[in-house]
């Protein structure tokens, strides 16, 4: 610990409350700051062009120098996929603390980014880590991605429990179990704040185990004469593994598809998390030069994410994959809050493509929860006795119902914070209270470049800035290009006729080959990623895109 005291606790939501993405938590002392978990999200609807979203350091913009570093929790997207487009924001050398797994997904994401993986610092279960005001220590718990941990963090004013997502699964596939003794002993040793993860608060009881994922598996699979595809979080590892074994039982050959999946894969099998057998794996390839009942796809895009792997599938333009009818699409995994609709619309295009797709709303069992029911929530509160709690990782309706849960388990309703992008304040003697608000805004990543503020003043500044480009495409009955105008409106510099003509003529060649009857939305959000692209390329501008198509 410092030798300087410290007068308070901060404690700083920057992706945002409630919010189920972008999970970023800021931990300060008068004299030190440390990071808990640096995620992404996926934009709303109607931000159309926009890959993703990450959380806004604007508030650490004059507080570099008191960065003692970030504490990973686990490795899935949300909670590491901001890492890329924020370190290189942040002062050099700022060092990453973390499990085997999430540090071996972080370096493959620092290789393709050419980042430092110097930075990053893999800690065993329960080794103290000293970051100036604040102890941490990282414990086990079982979650849908093996290897994650919760924080148990000893500051000046007291103890904090971080609890990000988990569940108590007793039977784990490839995972610890979760490390009870050490929640009880904080509990014992005093907790005067909880934050828990309360994604799955409205569940009464018990989260399933991922064990039994394994016979929802061998009951898709068995008897099935086409190609079958098993489509997860790519970080799934556990899944991963389940489909794998059943696989191999089946006497199916198994390919990987798609960047996230095939690095996923790759990563957890070198750091022996994950068990492929011997002469399982092929080329995808070579996949399709099997029988169709001896193959077997595992594909990431289960959020129906513009540009996965199984949207361009499903869309027919994906380069070496293609589906025919009788084909089976499992989707092992729930749609995200507020994804919803991305999900179902992927479901509706391959099934209208006379896919069978089998999913939780027709088979239940096919996909198990990562997030601690309301029953797990309890226990959790029940083990480390906080005085006071707070919800995260979920959208007003999980708070509320967490809150619920607490009042339970006899916890006073003005000691449940649900703060909405505000501080949290822990004082002297263990006093907990509602800070500053934080001014938060809207941070988008589209092809690369980072954009900050709210999804329609982004439209407008861009517009001002960079112009828009109207893309009127005619297009065939059966789905050829057949005219093609591009008119830039207020792109404020002179554009050469020749680098028109010459993204006009590339973007023909590009788009002209595509069916862009399929699927109208995947088509627009296509036509504007290819059109920003030609323009930063040829013009230096990335105007708004506004696509119009016209079919016979």
């Amino acid at each position: 610990m410092n030798q300087f005291p410290t007068t308070q606790i901060k404690i700083t939501p920057l992706g945002g409350t409630p919010n189920v993405h972008d999970n970023m938590w800021v931990y300060e002392s008068d004299n030190d700051i440390f990071i808990v978990d640096c995620g992404m999200g996926f934009p709303d609807e109607g931000v159309s062009g926009v890959d993703l979203t990450i959380p806004d350091i604007s508030y650490l913009k004059d507080k570099q120098s008191k960065i003692r570093g970030f504490v990973v929790t686990h490795g899935h997207e949300d909670h590491i996929g901001g890492f890329p487009y924020i370190i290189p924001q942040m002062r050099e050398g700022i060092p990453i603390y973390t499990s085997k797994l999430a540090a071996g997904f972080l370096k493959e994401k620092f290789r393709e980014f050419r980042i430092d993986a110097k930075i990053l610092n893999v800690v065993k279960d329960r080794q103290p880590i000293m970051l100036g005001d604040f102890e941490i220590k990282m414990i086990p718990v079982t979650h849908s991605v093996p290897d994650t941990k919760h924080l148990i963090i000893k500051t000046p004013m007291g103890n904090i429990y971080h609890g990000s997502d988990f569940k108590f699964d007793w039977t784990p596939v490839g995972q610890e179990l979760p490390d009870i003794q050490s929640m009880t002993r904080a509990g014992a040793e005093g907790v005067v704040l909880l934050l828990s993860d309360c994604l799955r608060s409205e569940k009464a009881g018990y989260s399933l185990s991922e064990a039994i994922v394994e016979d929802s598996f061998e009951r898709e699979f068995r008897g099935e004469t086409n190609r079958v595809v098993v489509t997860t979080m790519s970080s799934n590892i556990s899944r991963i593994q389940q489909a794998l074994w059943v696989a191999k039982r089946n006497n199916r050959k198994v390919a990987f598809v798609g960047f996230s999946v095939e690095r996923n894969v790759k990563v957890a099998a070198e750091l022996g998390f994950l068990n492929i057998p011997p002469r399982l794996i092929v080329d995808k390839k070579k996949m399709f030069t099997l029988p169709k009942d001896e193959q077997c796809l595992i594909i990431a895009g289960s959020q129906g994410q513009m540009g996965s792997s199984l949207e361009r599938i499903a869309t027919g333009d994906h380069k070496s994959v293609k589906l025919d009818l009788g084909d089976k699409v499992i989707f092992s995994a729930d749609p995200i809050p507020g994804n919803e609709s991305n999900v179902y619309r992927l479901i509706d295009l391959l099934s209208t493509h006379g896919i069978n797709v089998s999913y939780s709303d027709i088979s239940s069992d096919l996909h198990v929860s990562g997030h601690a029911s309301s029953m797990e929530l309890m226990m959790l509160m029940a083990m480390t006795k906080p005085k006071y709690v707070i919800p995260t990782g979920g959208t007003h309706r999980h708070n509320i119902q967490y809150g619920k849960l607490a009042v339970k388990m006899g916890i006073p309703e003005d000691h449940i914070l649900m703060p909405e992008n505000q501080s949290i304040v822990i004082e002297s003697g263990g006093i907990v209270h509602f800070g500053d608000p934080i001014d938060l805004k809207n941070v988008y990543v589209e092809s690369g470049l980072i954009t900050q503020d709210d999804a329609h003043i982004l439209d407008r500044k861009m517009m001002f800035q960079e112009g828009a480009v109207v893309v009127v495409l005619g297009l065939h009955k059966a789905g050829g290009l057949k005219d093609l105008d591009i008119i830039p409106k207020g792109v404020n510099v002179q554009i050469d006729p020749v680098a028109m003509q010459t993204i006009k003529e590339q973007f023909a060649t590009v788009m002209g080959a595509q069916d862009m009857t399929r699927d109208r939305l995947y088509s627009k959000d296509r036509i504007s990623k290819e059109i920003s692209r030609l323009f930063i390329e040829h013009i230096g501008k990335n105007p708004v895109v506004i696509p119009i198509i016209i079919e016979e």
